[in-house]
């Protein structure tokens, strides 16, 4: 096989194309099989002698994988952005970004763990494939094989440290962020007008959140500066432009030309907010101004997926809350005029903070012993009462998922015995039912109120996500959770059932927002990469382990969920692809385990999904050696169900790391669903 089409996968070679190839050359390997006389050698020797060769040319393939490097050539990687989602942009004008990378500095980081199961996998692949004589095996398996190697590959090798992507970055012209093009005043004027006579909207709830009070007069400074403005206000003002195009993107149905006016209008705030974000000062002021900015940008990094990016700027606010004292009583008294302000602006970095921390495997910014102001929101106004209470649950979570990292996830948490981490997790799984419950009423009400006046849709896709968030909060409690003894699983029912319960209030919520690729985009980066969506790990192990056909299925419609949002950017087609590959791998993997039970001749394939998918994290490496390799709940250490959990959690806040990486490489032509 010609290295240089290794990408291709085994699925790519045609049996009869490669047997005639070898036929005709009598240095192949195998070629002594194809020059027998027909006659003289059983139709069944001369399949397994063709296998042979097969399983040669396979070796070859897994051998070149893994001396390929995976990232791109040269010394920096380009990080393309696809306008296709903006209709009537030109592609010409995207800009790309390109960072430094480090060959040293691993993806897994300190996923110690991790990093030990790679040389573990490395070692017992190279054995697999060469143990039995194997019959026709379908080349989708061998195409899924090929995909879990080189996801296991780019997790080991693929670099991080290309810093925050900002791909959108232009070069600052010589008169400064000022000189950049804005969408047009009479635009904003007329949308801004219409805003204010409307029920309220995305846009509007964005600002309440915020606390920015009079947008249109950060506008008139921006658009006439008769003084310099700051970088804040530039951000601020062009975060706000972005939602308020992103919503009558939404609203507008039937007029495509206005929808993709909006579209141009929306691409053109991205540029400058982009281009600012990446050009801010290190050394910021503690001004409210400078907080309402990063925030801002917090939610605009979290809204087109990038969590690291969002991590930095949302850190940069936490600094600057407790530099000026947001979160002490005492010292937030000192202006009480400003005191709600700062406790809004304090606590929804807080609820950010916690999310992101989770998510990417962090220590909070924020500790809880640090703060003394009360756990409030000072809203005034429309819907005060309704907006205070939903918020009011959002820090409930919030604090709830500071506690899974600390008493869980956390390296000290990790050196717990199992018993200690199963007694925290059914405390903190009853805490978590506790505020599901009270995160219900409030969400119910929030929405009878919206719906009364006629609020904006993506208002409701907000407050529905918050439920996905929750239950995927709890599947992660109960992960820690061993199941009982005999049990063919890792996972203990209540477990089991919470993904399933997360699985329906997903589809609930693409229900919602089928019709619009960004409110799907929006939707999806906040509740299920924002938090990781344990649910779909949790449910692929399972079918691993167990062959149900019902998670089978659930699996194939979430991802079926998933690729319907393939169209809103780049990070949503890598969530399809890697979703794809994963419920296809799963599915495969179930057939490879049921043709083991007739057929002891596929145990080495069975054997190699599952080097992969320990190397990947998602099923507990055994030593075959000790002869639990049946068992998932074996030990095979003092700690066996603290190290599961730990690869496991590892494995999956990986995964959804490459999302920010990049994997055109991966997945190839998809075959049609099973």
């Amino acid at each position: 096989m010609d290295p240089g089409h290794a990408n291709n996968g085994p699925a790519a070679s045609d049996d009869s194309t490669r047997r005639a190839a070898l036929a005709r050359d009598p240095k192949s390997p195998g070629s002594e099989f194809s020059s027998r006389p027909n006659t003289c050698v059983p139709r069944s020797e001369r399949k397994i002698d063709q296998i042979e060769v097969r399983l040669g040319n396979i070796e070859s393939l897994l051998r070149d994988l893994s001396q390929r490097p995976v990232s791109t050539p040269g010394s920096n990687i380009q990080f393309p952005v696809t306008p296709a989602a903006f209709p009537g942009l030109d592609p010409a004008s995207t800009s790309t970004a390109a960072f430094d990378s480090s060959d040293d500095e691993s993806v897994l980081g300190g996923d110690s763990v991790i990093a030990q199961q790679t040389t573990f996998a490395s070692d017992l692949l190279e054995h697999a494939v060469e143990r039995t004589s194997l019959n026709d095996v379908s080349p989708k398996m061998w195409e899924a094989l090929a995909n879990l190697r080189q996801l296991a590959e780019l997790q080991s090798r693929q670099s991080i440290s290309h810093g925050p992507r900002f791909p959108l970055q232009q070069p600052i012209p010589k008169g400064g962020l000022g000189q950049l093009p804005m969408p047009p005043m009479d635009i904003v004027v007329n949308l801004l007008k219409r805003v204010r006579a409307s029920p309220p909207g995305l846009f509007t709830f964005v600002c309440y959140f915020i606390g920015i009070s009079d947008f249109s007069n950060l506008c008139r400074m921006v658009y006439f500066p008769t003084d310099d403005f700051s970088d804040s206000t530039f951000i601020i003002v062009n975060v706000g432009l972005y939602y308020l195009f992103l919503e009558q993107h939404h609203l507008t149905v039937d007029n495509k030309p206005l929808k993709d006016e909006f579209a141009s209008h929306l691409y053109t705030s991205r540029v400058n907010l982009e281009t600012a974000l990446a050009n801010m000062s290190l050394f910021l002021s503690t001004k409210i101004e400078t907080v309402q900015a990063l925030l801002m940008g917090t939610l605009y990094t979290i809204d087109v997926c990038r969590p690291s990016v969002a991590w930095h700027l949302n850190c940069a606010a936490a600094q600057i809350c407790q530099t000026a004292g947001f979160h002490r009583r005492d010292l937030s008294t000192r202006n009480p005029e400003e005191t709600d302000i700062k406790a809004i602006l304090f606590w929804y970095t807080y609820t950010t903070d916690k999310a992101l921390a989770l998510r990417l495997g962090r220590a909070p910014a924020i500790q809880d012993w640090e703060i003394t102001i009360p756990r409030t929101f000072g809203f005034d106004g429309i819907l005060s009462l309704e907006t205070k209470a939903v918020a009011g649950t959002w820090l409930n979570a919030a604090t709830l998922q500071g506690q899974v990292y600390e008493q869980l996830f956390c390296p000290a948490a990790l050196s717990q015995s199992p018993a200690v981490l199963a007694e925290r997790a059914r405390l903190l799984a009853a805490e978590c039912r506790r505020v599901e419950a009270d995160s219900y009423q409030s969400r119910e009400m929030a929405i009878l109120s919206l719906e009364k006046i006629g609020a904006s849709p993506l208002v409701d896709v907000h407050l529905k996500g918050d439920e996905v968030q929750l239950l995927s909060t709890m599947t992660l409690i109960y992960r820690a959770v061993p199941a009982p003894e005999g049990s063919p699983t890792r996972f203990c029912q209540d477990c089991i059932d919470t993904a399933r319960k997360a699985f329906r209030a997903h589809f609930v919520c693409m229900d919602l927002v089928r019709k619009d690729p960004h409110a799907r985009a929006i939707y999806v980066h906040w509740n299920l990469v924002l938090t990781p969506f344990a649910p779909f790990f949790v449910l692929f192990g399972y079918v691993i382990e167990t062959s149900s056909q019902e998670d089978l299925h659930l699996l194939k419609q979430f991802s079926a969920s998933i690729d319907e949002t393939s169209d809103a950017s780049e990070t949503m087609q890598k969530l399809s692809r890697l979703c794809n590959i994963m419920s296809n791998v799963a599915a495969l993997y179930v057939e490879a385990k049921s043709q083991q039970v007739e057929d002891q001749a596929m145990v080495p394939i069975g054997d190699e999904f599952d080097v992969y998918l320990s190397q990947l994290g998602l099923m507990p490496v055994m030593d075959s050696a000790m002869g639990n390799a049946g068992d998932p709940n074996a030990e095979f250490g003092e700690n066996a169900q603290v190290n599961q959990m730990a690869d496991w959690m590892s494995g999956n806040r990986n995964l959804l790391g490459l999302l920010e990486q990049d994997i055109s490489q991966i997945g190839g032509v998809q075959w049609p669903p099973m």
